[in-house]
């Protein structure tokens, strides 16, 4: 502690000497070297030794003690320099004058060269040889000690320097050059006392920027010069001896070491406040000058030469050390190595810049008033000031933000700092995220962004902290807009950026990769070349590709990270989101609100859309909800490693799974929310957009949205399926419309026409039950005899296409999934109706899904349109037989069977193709067993139905209380209107006719009349089996045996047909004909028909006589008369 006393008050008795000095201002601003007559006189006086003067003798032993005689001035004064500053007055002033001439006697060229050729003898005339300036030795010495490899000859020189550097006057042409500079800035003036005139040099060091050239390069090469030693610093040192011996007690005070243990610690809250200032001075001169910084320039020396980091500039002047700093980042990012103690040097003088703006003279030109304005005027240390700055960059309103030129000077700081590359250089960062860091990410190295990149992926949960997220998102607001930040995307992106996107070779020397108005260009190129389809000419490598990835799902937590977004929504962010402020909030309100945003930013959202699509990660609100959902889920998805669109399908398809609904409902209402969002434009359902952009493009011109294209591929893939037409829209696309059209109809906001049509009806028929899961279009459905013409017109459209495709029918595939998956398995989706039919009987058949078939072959039943297989099969006779019918009838409206009555009709004159023939048996055969299967005869019947064929409590209607169709399925509804008809007890002439219709089909075909057909199975296979089906033939053939004693009919089938004949021959007498083509066929038909054959003909025949009585007559009157 003694010896960094003594070392620490070396300029003490300089100090007294000014006091009286400073009385004649001439003397105090002249050098001793440009007054000839002072050297001589002073020469003069210094003929002895310090310590053998007279004036001296008694103040050197007090303050020295005894001293070896003949010892050397150099000692003498540094032990006189050792008494503390407020006892400088103890020295007399004929001493104090000894002292100041024997000083300049000391550092004269001639005695420094004498004095350290005894130190210095073998390499002193190689050192001074290298100086061109001969007048300048101590310089010489100071600036190439490091090439000296003498101990003592270097302990030396440092002595020397620890006396140069007491008193600006004394070292060799700063005073000549700066003597003016010391006049402007008031140096020479300052208040007189100890160290008086060694503050003139901080003084100088302080007003540098404003110094003239000759001056701010002198000084500039003294401060180099104390670099080496803390001590050579007299202002700093003394300020900070205390600093020192407190928080650097095992760093040598003498070395390098000290400097960077001061910096490590000036942020303590334990460095005084003087130390502190000194150190900021000290900060300015190294961010002025690299090689203030004897560490870095030691350090660094060898790769500044490799890689030309001087280039343009000559060895005299000084270069800025964020020049050196970009240079040596810019090759390390270019694959080039750089010396691992150059690396550590170059990260300690990252952290100095960051700490304080005032080192950035761009920031403090370019954003003096913004400081002034928004952050206290730059009061707050350790870099608050500019994440102040940052912060102001990226607020929505633009009065609350910082000028362009302060923007450009942030993003300048940025990239001399490299801050996107290690968390650790940013004191803000690391103050706020060292919690985070040591729970979450201590296992990752530091370097490479690797830390940072673990930080933006723990935004969101319960780890992250407001301070670390708030800091963390200012300095990715700046990387964001610069892809040379990111060191893994440019490096795995450098070549594509180069070769497709323009962008520079050099990481260092590329002022054009920044548009002042828009920001980043080559960000937006590389996302373009990711979004091209497979086969695009330009494809971006797959590590680049991985990269992009990884940057745009973190920069999707905030819009401040999506430069495209950010800088073209301000106004709209401001207007219609003030108050979304959440991770992934302000995106989700724009797009929200996308129709409502100006032109560029509704771009910006469509794209931002558009990607989210394709990858859902970059979705921060799902990625943040659905990580379980995900993990339990979609394991095959997320081990593909591509998403491509099949996450967010696999999500859509679980998201009412009853776990989903419970304990992830955030998730649910995320995906739901997205959904929405979809249907704003086809483009934002990524899988459906690649496949079904060419028919968009060919067809769909005029569809605006999402629902417009769905609506309109649909009818044109319909159309081509009814009409047996080559399908012009690829499989993939159908693929894609029919999982389109399975959202709309698991939700009935998914299909905003729909929606829009039946508001009110679902207020009022369906306002108890919970949307999803398809159960309010079934709620529709169900009611729509009591809908509005509106949403029945809607309601149509829908049923039609779940009926023609069941791969579209969200509550069948979802209420049958284990039936389909059993039974079905096989068979398309879109023929699952058609293959669960044959099944509904079926024991273990989930009751769920049986209800849910049966439901769906009322529907079916209600218009040939629902009825794929009927329309195909019959189509030409559906021409022409019922074309009167349809043209009649509405086209958005069910027909109510009247095209199968039709058909019906026909069937029963034998007048229908083959195909449509089997068809209407199946048809008939179905509806035989379940009278809600014809719909004809359940409306004409209904008051017969419900009186005296259902169960007591039971109601053929649409409303709460009907049977269930299991209970119905047995044909014994038809079967007692059968009965009725037979005892003559319907009233209702429309049923009468319906039942006897009914009865009459039977006759055509057993298999229509399943009872019967149950009943007689066996005689038919024993008596009729080589009878041809149809036409009445097999029932004919089973009469022809009811008289026949020898071969007898089974007791039920014969009791059974015996009841069908009475029932045909009611039915006969019921039925009229309508038209003349009717009863000759009812007549042709008939058993009887040989004696209406002879009564016709016998009835025509008299009429045919009478006509020729009758005209002779007439005749004979007639000549009669003429007569």
């Amino acid at each position: 502690m003694q010896l960094l006393l003594r070392l620490a008050l070396t300029l003490s008795t300089v100090a007294v000497s000014l006091t009286s000095e400073t009385k004649n201002p001439t003397l105090s601003r002249t050098p001793f070297w440009l007054s000839s007559h002072v050297l001589n006189k002073r020469s003069s006086d210094n003929s002895v030794r310090l310590i053998d003067e007279p004036r001296c003798l008694e103040d050197i032993k007090r303050l020295c003690g005894t001293l070896p005689p003949g010892t050397d001035d150099l000692t003498v004064l540094e032990c006189i320099q050792t008494f503390k500053p407020n006892d400088g007055s103890e020295l007399n002033e004929q001493c104090q004058h000894a002292v100041w001439s024997h000083t300049v006697s000391l550092l004269e060229d001639s005695s420094i060269k004498e004095a350290t050729s005894r130190s210095c003898a073998i390499e002193l005339k190689d050192v001074l040889a290298t100086c061109n300036n001969a007048d300048n030795n101590l310089g010489c010495l100071l600036e190439h000690k490091d090439e000296l490899q003498s101990v003592p000859c270097k302990a030396f020189i440092q002595r020397i320097g620890y006396i140069a550097f007491s008193d600006y006057r004394l070292l060799p042409k700063l005073t000549n050059k700066c003597q003016s500079d010391i006049d402007k800035h008031l140096c020479g003036r300052l208040v007189s006392g100890s160290l008086s005139q060694g503050k003139t040099l901080a003084c100088l060091q302080q007003h540098l920027d404003d110094l003239e050239p000759d001056c701010h390069k002198h000084v500039l090469k003294v401060s180099e010069q104390q670099s080496d030693d803390i001590k050579l610093d007299r202002q700093l040192f003394l300020a900070c001896a205390a600093d020192l011996n407190r928080l650097c007690s095992n760093v040598p005070s003498g070395s390098t070491q000290a400097y960077k243990c001061l910096m490590h610690h000036r942020l303590d809250r334990a460095m005084s406040r003087m130390c502190a200032e000194q150190l900021s001075r000290r900060q300015k001169l190294i961010s002025a000058d690299f090689k203030v910084s004897r560490g870095l320039a030691r350090a660094c020396k060898d790769d500044i030469r490799a890689y030309h980091c001087r280039r343009e500039v000559s060895d005299d002047k000084d270069i800025r050390l964020s020049q050196i700093l970009l240079c040596l980042e810019g090759a390390m990012h270019n694959g080039s190595k750089v010396s691992l103690d150059c690396q550590q040097e170059m990260l300690d003088h990252r952290k100095l810049l960051l700490e304080d703006f005032r080192l950035s003279p761009e920031i403090v030109s370019g954003c003096a008033g913004d400081i002034s304005k928004f952050c206290n005027n730059g009061i707050e240390a350790g870099g608050k000031t500019i994440h102040c700055l940052m912060e102001h960059s990226r607020v929505k309103k633009k009065k609350e933000r910082i000028s362009p030129q302060c923007q450009r000077a942030l993003e300048l700081l940025v990239q001399e700092t490299d801050a996107g590359e290690d968390w650790r250089v940013d004191p803000v960062l690391r103050e706020a995220c060292q919690p985070v860091v040591d729970a979450e990410c201590s296992n990752v190295r530091g370097g490479d962004a690797r830390v940072i990149t673990c930080l933006m992926s723990r935004i969101g949960t319960k780890h992250m902290r407001a301070a670390c997220e708030a800091a963390l998102l200012q300095i990715q607001f700046f990387v964001a807009r610069d892809y040379k930040l990111d060191p893994p995307l440019y490096r795995e992106c450098r070549e594509d950026a180069i070769k497709n996107c323009h962008a520079k070779k050099s990481w260092s020397d590329d002022p054009g990769h920044m548009d002042p108005q828009r920001g980043p260009l080559v960000m937006p190129c590389l996302y373009r070349l990711s979004n091209q389809d497979d086969n695009a000419a330009v494809k971006l490598k797959p590590s680049c590709e991985e990269e992009l990835r990884r940057v745009m799902r973190q920069r999707a937590v905030s819009v401040d990270l999506e430069p495209d977004v950010q800088d073209n929504c301000l106004d709209d962010l401001a207007y219609l989101c003030p108050l979304k402020t959440g991770r992934g909030e302000e995106t989700a309100c724009l797009q929200d609100n996308l129709d409502k945003l100006m032109p560029k930013c509704k771009d910006a959202i469509s794209n931002l859309t558009e990607q989210q699509s394709e990858h859902i990660e970059l979705n921060p609100i799902i990625s943040e909800n659905c990580a379980e959902v995900l993990k339990k889920h979609c394991e095959q998805e997320l081990k593909e490693g591509k998403d491509e669109g099949n996450l967010i399908e696999c999500l859509i398809k679980h998201k009412n799974e009853p776990e989903v609904r419970q304990e992830h409902y955030k998730c649910r209402a995320a995906v739901e929310h997205f959904q929405l969002i979809t249907m704003k434009n086809y483009k934002f359902t990524f899988k459906f957009k690649q496949s079904c952009k060419p028919y968009v493009a060919r067809y769909c011109t005029m569809s605006l949205t999402k629902a417009d294209v769905i609506t309109c591929l649909s009818e044109i893939v319909r159309n081509a399926t009814l009409l047996d037409q080559k399908h012009t829209v690829s499989r993939e696309c159908r693929q894609q419309l029919r999982a389109q059209l399975l959202q709309q109809h698991e939700n009935v906001e998914f299909d905003p026409r729909l929606k829009a049509a039946c508001e009110s009806d679902i207020e009022e028929h369906c306002g108890n039950v919970i949307a999803g899961a398809g159960q309010v279009l079934e709620c529709l459905q169900k009611a729509r005899k009591v809908l509005t013409p509106v949403c029945h017109k809607a309601i149509f459209k829908v049923e039609r296409q779940q009926l023609t495709d069941s791969s579209v029918d969200y509550a069948l595939l979802n209420g049958c999934q284990h039936a389909i998956g059993h039974f079905c398995h096989d068979v398309p989706l879109s023929q699952a109706l058609d293959c669960l039919k044959q099944f509904k009987n079926e024991a273990g058949l989930d009751p769920k899904c049986r209800a849910i078939i049966h439901r769906r072959l009322v529907e079916q039943s209600e218009d040939y349109r629902f009825n794929p297989a009927l329309q195909q099969s019959c189509r030409p006779d559906i021409r022409k037989f019922c074309n009167k019918i349809i043209a009649n009838e509405p086209a958005d409206h069910e027909l109510e069977g009247k095209v199968v009555k039709c058909l019906k009709t026909q069937y029963r004159e034998q007048k229908l193709s083959s195909n449509c023939e089997r068809q209407m048996t199946e048809i008939m055969r179905e509806s035989a067993l379940n009278f809600k299967l014809n719909p004809v005869l359940a409306n004409s019947c209904k008051s017969e139905i419900d009186s005296q064929c259902l169960p007591s409590g039971g109601s053929n209607g649409d409303e709460g209380g009907e049977v269930s169709d299991e209970d119905i399925e047995d044909g014994s509804v038809e079967e007692c209107l059968k009965q009725l008809l037979g005892k003559n007890k319907i009233n209702n002439a429309a049923c009468k006719l319906e039942v006897a219709a009914l009865v009459e089909d039977e006759k055509v075909d057993i298999h229509t009349d399943p009872l019967l057909h149950q009943a007689c199975k066996v005689d038919l296979d024993k008596f009729c089996a080589d009878v041809i089906a149809g036409a009445g033939k097999q029932i004919e053939c089973l009469q022809s045996y009811l008289q026949d004693t020898r071969r007898v009919l089974e007791p039920k089938c014969k009791s059974m047909l015996l009841g069908r004949m009475a029932m045909f021959l009611n039915a006969d007498m019921l039925i009229a004909p309508q038209s003349m083509h009717d009863l000759y066929h009812s007549v042709a038909k008939s058993k009887d028909k040989h004696y209406f054959l002879v009564v016709s003909l016998a009835f025509f025949g008299a009429i045919f006589f009478v006509g020729i009585f009758c005209g002779r007559v007439t005749k004979r009157h007639v000549a009669m008369k003429n007569k």
